[in-house]
């Protein structure tokens, strides 16, 4: 396996974050983004699920699917990643 390969599997690899970090996040973003990653996580779960060879209901499960994460992307894509209300440094 070459070195661009294992860079290119290595940062597809998905590093859970604390519920802590979840929350707090989804309190300084705007609802539709919350909204979106929501869609984009679940869009994402179902693709895994689909197995191969697929029928033509899972086909046309699948394009229903990846319509929901190309729509959730592009609201993610087009929103900068500035939190709504600033954070108060405490010290």
């Amino acid at each position: 396996m070459s070195p661009s390969s294992q860079n290119r599997q290595q940062s597809q690899i998905r590093v859970p974050v604390p519920a802590a970090v979840g929350v707090f996040k989804a309190t300084h973003s705007p609802q539709h983004v919350v909204e979106a990653t929501l869609l984009k996580d679940d869009a994402e779960r179902e693709l895994r699920r689909l197995r191969f060879p697929l029928s033509v209901e899972d086909m046309g499960d699948r394009e229903t699917v990846l319509t929901e994460w190309h729509r959730a992307d592009k609201v993610l894509a087009a929103t900068a990643l500035r939190p709504v209300k600033a954070t108060e440094v405490l010290s």
